[in-house]
């Protein structure tokens, strides 16, 4: 897991070749007008644009093994948890449809975010991550890159 401004997405080519994709798109595009739904951009690179109310922190984690998450918040702000994979424990099962696991509660240390719009968060196949949870405002727009790694 990692975050920084989106002015500096680039700087991390390094830890995803495909990184690239999302970083051409959000060059060109502006977040606040995208329709919500899923894109499809390029090289298996997809961005599903959402809108929610977030939600007082259950202890629930999901994670992913194909797909990294390029999550960026355009309006509103949420608090996002991320912690080493190895530490969640209760799996419900992987499932390769979806690549999607949820966990019933990370038992180590985890760090929390506060997603803004301006900044991105990254969580990778090696991260048990809580998005969506409630800090100051209710209602989110958000912007989730799903890039294969």
């Amino acid at each position: 897991m990692f975050f920084d401004k989106i002015e500096n997405l680039r700087k991390y080519a390094a830890v995803c070749p495909r990184l690239h994709v999302a970083a051409d798109f959000l060059e060109k595009n502006e977040l606040k007008e995208l329709p919500l739904g899923r894109i499809d951009l390029a090289d298996g690179v997809f961005v599903n644009v959402q809108e929610y109310e977030t939600y007082p922190a259950p202890d629930k984690w999901e994670a992913h093994r194909k797909y990294a998450d390029l999550q960026i918040v355009v309006t509103g702000d949420e608090r996002m948890d991320g912690a080493p994979i190895s530490d969640a424990e209760g799996g419900n099962g992987y499932s390769e449809e979806y690549d999607f696991e949820l966990f019933d509660t990370c038992t180590g240390a985890f760090a929390s975010v506060y997603g803004t719009p301006g900044v991105f968060v990254w969580f990778g196949p090696e991260d048990a991550h809580r998005p969506g949870l409630r800090h100051n405002t209710v209602k989110v727009k958000k912007a989730v890159f799903k890039i294969p790694v």
